[in-house]
């Protein structure tokens, strides 16, 4: 299946990512969600194994956090209807999650960010975050990594 995802994980201790760029991210303990697109082979689900394994190439700002064993990734929302961008989920979710600023969101200019720290426990910003995706009248469901 393709299309976007917004993909949801934990630290399980306060982490400091330095990307390739340069780009220094001090992200405290907590849950968090990014949003991806998949367009490519494979799809969501091949993204969300990639983002899932720890042994990796380092190639976007969510590889940097992903690889490291302090992070757990819980699974994802996929959004597989066509005419929806990344910018729409980002902001959409902006709205009620602290953005961690240009984290992921370099090739999308419209997007303060592509990662949100969410100030709840999982299951209310799992609750939270299907509410929110809900309102743009797709089905959203989460579905659990691999």
């Amino acid at each position: 299946m393709k299309g976007l995802y917004v993909l949801v994980l934990t630290l399980e201790e306060d982490l400091r990512v330095v990307t390739r760029g340069g780009k220094v991210f001090d992200l405290p303990r907590g849950v968090y969600l990014y949003v991806g697109s998949a367009r490519g082979p494979g799809g969501v689900e091949s993204r969300v194994r990639r983002h899932a394994s720890k042994s990796k190439k380092l190639f976007w700002h969510i590889d940097h956090v992903t690889s490291d064993p302090r992070a757990r990734v819980l699974g994802y929302f996929a959004v597989t209807e066509k005419g929806i961008r990344e910018n729409v989920l980002s902001t959409l979710l902006s709205g009620v999650f602290e953005p961690v600023k240009g984290f992921g969101s370099s090739d999308d200019p419209a997007a303060v960010s592509h990662m949100f720290r969410c100030r709840w426990d999982v299951p209310e910003c799992l609750e939270e975050a299907s509410r929110r995706l809900g309102e743009l009248g797709v089905t959203v469901k989460f579905i659990r990594a691999p």
